[in-house]
């Protein structure tokens, strides 16, 4: 008998840690719903209210504590009308660099503009980020360059004989153009990559009427440098 009632006891002592765990469970997933509605409600007005939403979606997302907002139905039909992202990032074609998921955001948050090297040496892609910055009135573009970039080292380290009908070399060719001093340096890739998001960053500049805008502060123009390694991303001050 006493084997029965100990059976008995165990058994209910496992439901109520099961309840336990299932209510532990439940409180967490209600609170994470609590913070995905804050992030989801959060405005931007200002330039440095946009680059600050990046840096706390980034924050998030590097330490693992991504809410993922904006990325449900109910987002799909806000946003199917029209857009209105509250910022532009151009940058690196690269697999590894997943702009939205880099900086937690979601459906209709960032116009992204992608291409290798990130270069907006071109009509196409500035074309892109007039764009942005005239008909969706975005606060702020930022460029972002990363860790381990091949366009970078491909226009870094590869011969400057182009290949017959190769693209890739016109590529590679229109970004060394902007990393020139470092080509043949092999150690200083890093060094490289920076520089280069930085001429992008002056190339849009060089737009008077963008200039004007940054100068009302109406919009700011910012590099940046995501680690692939770690998941942060550096802002240029």
């Amino acid at each position: 008998m006493k084997k029965f009632y100990f059976a008995v006891a165990a058994l209910i002592a496992m439901t109520m840690s099961s309840c336990k765990q299932q209510a532990e469970v439940a409180t967490a997933q209600a609170e994470q719903t609590t913070t995905v509605e804050t992030v989801e409600l959060k405005e931007v007005s200002t330039p440095a209210e946009a680059i600050a939403r990046l840096k706390e979606g980034n924050e998030r997302y590097s330490s693992d504590k991504a809410v993922n907002p904006h990325d449900n139905s109910q987002r799909l039909n806000e946003t199917a009308p029209h857009q209105a992202p509250f910022c532009a990032v151009v940058a690196c074609s690269d697999s590894r660099v997943p702009v939205e998921h880099i900086f937690d955001q979601g459906i209709g948050d960032i116009f992204v503009i992608r291409t290798a090297g990130n270069s907006v040496n071109g009509d196409l892609v500035m074309g892109s980020v007039d764009y942005a910055i005239e008909h969706l009135k975005v606060k702020s573009v930022v460029v972002m360059g990363h860790e381990s970039c091949g366009g970078v080292t491909g226009a870094v380290t590869e011969p400057e004989e182009a290949v017959e009908n190769s693209k890739v070399d016109e590529l590679l060719a229109t970004i060394r153009s902007d990393v020139k001093e470092f080509y043949g340096k092999k150690d200083q890739i890093d060094e490289a990559i920076r520089l280069n998001t930085k001429k992008q960053v002056e190339r849009i500049l060089a737009n008077p009427e963008v200039k004007e805008k940054v100068e009302k502060g109406e919009l700011s123009i910012v590099g940046a440098y995501y680690n692939v390694h770690t998941g942060k991303v550096d802002f240029a001050e």
